[in-house]
């Protein structure tokens, strides 16, 4: 048996509704207009889904938080707050508008930015704190914004592992003021390929986000940008349309799988796993564990055909970003030396995640 980290059966399942829906949407273009009401179509949709008043579709969730943070007056000269465990493209798109990234580590106990080094990595210059919800779990926002409005500091909320997450039963994405979205293949609400998005309740914020989309306009809001970005590509915006129709049940499936793990895994004494706070659910992409064993366990996974993602490499560890890495990051280290992702997707067999902990099980009696 070959169990990969993701798996693209739901859109397999899905062949004939993308279809459908291609035909349909079609039928209505006739022009860019139109393309145009089809996303705001999504958009309505995905804003009443998560919460807020407005939101956008892009190209990608890399671009919804370099237009984030532009869109936030953050650019050469500031510096924004974000966690040293996560991916890559955070800290780019804050270097993309010449501002300095500040990574701060991450707590044992739940993988999210711990919110108690927050202040003391604040400096005169710091304009933001991107509240990354890692691993779909949500990091303390209540008291990230609590720091923010004391130090008069913007929230932009990362959702692009988390859509779907709930805090005290609100969806992430309603608490900042801008908040960004991954559609990547690997998300519950995918397209075949990419797509992102951004929440706000913010006229005046909409606007701007919206300005810097629009490409034909002789403004200074270009030059400000220095690079295209995209709207939501066409035959994206179909699969997520159609996938968006199935959202409860994709989840479902990843919530029970997410519970099988919990329920076995939980039993072993030689890993660790990390469990929802009382006040949260998360929709998971991966199912993070440790062990001391880390490399053996995962070496034994793979001969067994499980394909387990590995972790990230914290910030401070890659060479590009040397440069803006201050200080000591113990819980950062301890995770990238420990961890394994294994796999869980939508609509995942359980006799799939039984064979993952059977193996698992297995290479710890042995």
């Amino acid at each position: 048996m070959v169990i990969r980290y993701e798996d693209n059966r739901i859109d397999r399942a899905l062949i004939k509704e993308y279809q459908q829906q291609l035909e349909k949407d079609l039928k209505k273009i006739r022009g860019i207009n139109d393309i145009e009401l089809l996303l705001k179509e999504f958009e309505i949709a995905f804003a009443k889904y998560i919460g807020t008043k407005y939101a956008i579709a892009v190209n990608s969730g890399t671009d919804a938080l370099c237009l984030s943070l532009l869109t936030l007056g953050i650019g050469k000269g500031d510096s924004v707050i974000l966690p040293n465990v996560t991916y890559p493209a955070v800290p780019l798109s804050v270097i993309y508008t010449g501002a300095e990234p500040i990574f701060v580590d991450i707590k044992e106990e739940d993988l999210e930015i711990d919110e108690n080094l927050i202040k003391k990595n604040i400096k005169k210059n710091t304009k933001a704190i991107i509240a990354v919800h890692m691993f779909a779990r949500p990091c303390n926002i209540e008291k990230i914004l609590e720091i923010a409005k004391e130090y008069n500091l913007y929230v932009i909320e990362d959702c692009c592992q988390a859509e779907s997450s709930e805090y005290k039963g609100k969806k992430l994405g309603s608490f900042g003021d801008i908040s960004c979205f991954s559609f990547s293949y690997y998300k519950p609400l995918s397209s075949c390929g990419g797509g992102g998005g951004m929440v706000c309740f913010n006229n005046e914020r909409y606007k701007k986000l919206l300005d810097y989309t629009r490409i034909w306009k002789d403004d200074e809001v270009l030059l400000n940008a220095g690079k295209r970005f995209s709207r939501m590509y066409f035959l994206d915006l179909i699969s997520i349309k159609v996938k968006f129709k199935y959202l409860k049940e994709i989840i479902k499936s990843r919530l029970k799988i997410k519970k099988i793990y919990e329920e076995r895994l939980g039993k072993i004494k030689s890993i660790k796993i990390f469990k929802d706070r009382k006040d949260s659910v998360s929709v998971p992409q991966n199912f993070v564990i440790f062990s001391k064993e880390r490399d053996s366990l995962g070496k034994y996974l793979k001969e067994k055909g499980i394909i387990w993602q590995e972790p990230y490499c914290p910030l401070h560890l890659m060479s590009i970003f040397k440069r803006f890495s201050k200080g000591k990051f113990p819980n950062s280290e301890r995770y990238y030396h420990k961890a394994i992702h294994l796999p869980l997707f939508s609509f995942m067999k359980e006799q799939e995640a039984e064979y993952i902990i059977e193996s698992i099980i297995a290479f710890f009696n042995a």
